[in-house]
């Protein structure tokens, strides 16, 4: 369980002489502690060991290993640069000092806290609490996202099952794929096995730029860098979407401003590429108030509309967009299945993808307006048209007809499928 290299004792002859014996300070060199799992032998000293106290341990350098209760799995090793231990005897929790390096994202760990006293029968079954801070973490080893990670908390419970509240801070947030830098905040309650790292999230409450989500969800020790698969849920209720585009669109200003609601499983599998390449989503999402920045796309959007309702002549801009939907995203690409887009006078159901670092759009589906087909044009046709409405009203609506949806996010293309309508109607 312990390897020392070299161990220097100071202690005066006053302190040897009583009944408990007391050292002032040990230095232990080369320190190795190999914490052996729940159930696994250990060395008793018996009721007959002398009652001892050491006043302070210094272990600089010293390295922390707890072995897994399964074979084939590594130990969770900590490299401490400085251990200074207080207190320290038999059946006596000690204080302790530490600095300690983290491997990935690699930055140093100041802890103080209290320990033990120690479980010989159940080491994990320590009790173990303290504070903590972690600084300059650097998040682009995980490749496929930037940024520098500031991390504050405290930590309670036993050595198997530490219960950690704490906040965490990027101020410049980013993927390597393209799109801007946000500050993201998180606000975490988490239980950490000790033992073997995996952690258990419930929930982390997260804050990018102006826009809060929620994650839960289960991460297994070194999950991002040894090919495990990572499985989370987010959730959203009426956040910014305009915070989740910019980490996407390299340019501003982001195509659409609005609300966002989701309820989504995160799967990141083993492999290779990118973190952001590897991530999978799937669930359902709903867009309010959706209004287009580019003055085009909203134009058209906008006619829509009003050739919807019958005011083919209106010009005004002034409509907002209502989306909902199950949705999947794998390698970068957006598949909707049964997409609902709603604008007054129009309900439309699509189905399609859209490619969320090209901006490519194809949709296709039906469109149920409440015009009739001649009231969403003027002229000659609002007269050539009446006597074909009947062919292009159906349960109610004013006119059903297919339409597709295509081009780039800057640039959509909205069609509808009259002639196809027509020749739909003739087979049936």
């Amino acid at each position: 369980m312990v390897i020392v290299r070299r161990l220097t004792i100071d202690a005066r002859l006053s302190g040897l002489l009583g009944h408990t014996k007391r050292i002032q300070r040990v230095r232990l060199e080369g320190l190795q502690l190999h914490i052996p799992p729940q159930g696994a032998a250990t060395v008793h000293s018996g009721n007959s060991a002398t009652p001892f106290v050491l006043e302070e341990v210094i272990a600089d350098g010293a390295t922390l290993e707890t072995l897994p209760a399964s074979s084939g799995k590594d130990p969770l090793t900590f490299a401490i640069h400085k251990l200074a231990l207080r207190s320290v005897g038999p059946g006596l929790p000690m204080t302790f000092h530490a600095d300690l390096d983290n491997a990935k994202p690699p930055g140093l760990i100041h802890s103080d806290g209290s320990f033990g006293p120690w479980n010989p029968d159940d080491p994990g079954g320590t009790p173990v609490s303290g504070k903590y801070t972690f600084n300059g973490a650097d998040l682009s080893v995980f490749r496929g996202i930037r940024g520098m990670l500031n991390s504050t908390g405290d930590y309670r419970g036993q050595l198997s099952r530490i219960d950690v509240h704490g906040v965490t801070d990027v101020p410049a947030f980013s993927l390597t794929t393209g799109g801007r830098a946000l500050p993201l905040h998180t606000e975490f309650d988490a239980t950490v096995d000790g033992v073997n790292g995996n952690t258990d999230l419930h929930p982390v409450r997260a804050r990018l730029g102006n826009s809060a989500f929620e994650v839960t969800g289960a991460i297994e020790r070194h999950a991002l860098e040894t090919h495990k698969e990572i499985d989370l849920e987010a959730h959203a209720k009426n956040t910014r979407i305009e915070d989740f585009l910019r980490l996407t669109v390299p340019n501003a200003p982001t195509p659409l401003k609005g609300t966002i609601g989701f309820d989504a499983g995160v799967k990141i599998p083993p492999g290779e590429a990118p973190v952001i390449q590897r991530m999978q989503l799937a669930g359902r999402f709903t867009l309010h108030n959706i209004t287009f920045t580019s003055a085009d796309v909203q134009q058209k959007v906008s006619n829509l509309s009003h050739h919807a309702e019958g005011r083919p002549k209106e010009t005004d801009t002034d409509v907002t967009a209502q989306f909902a939907g199950n949705f999947s995203i794998r390698s970068g690409l957006l598949t909707l299945p049964k997409l609902t887009f709603d604008v007054p006078g129009a309900n439309v159901t699509l189905d399609g993808t859209y490619g969320l670092k090209s901006g490519d759009i194809d949709f296709h589906g039906t469109a149920r307006l409440d015009a009739r087909l001649s009231q969403m044009t003027t002229g000659i046709k609002h007269i050539l048209l009446r006597p074909i409405n009947p062919l292009f009203s159906r349960d109610g609506d004013g006119t059903v007809v297919p339409i597709q949806i295509t081009g780039t996010r800057n640039n959509p293309s909205f069609h509808l499928q009259i002639g196809r309508a027509l020749k739909e109607d003739a087979l049936h």
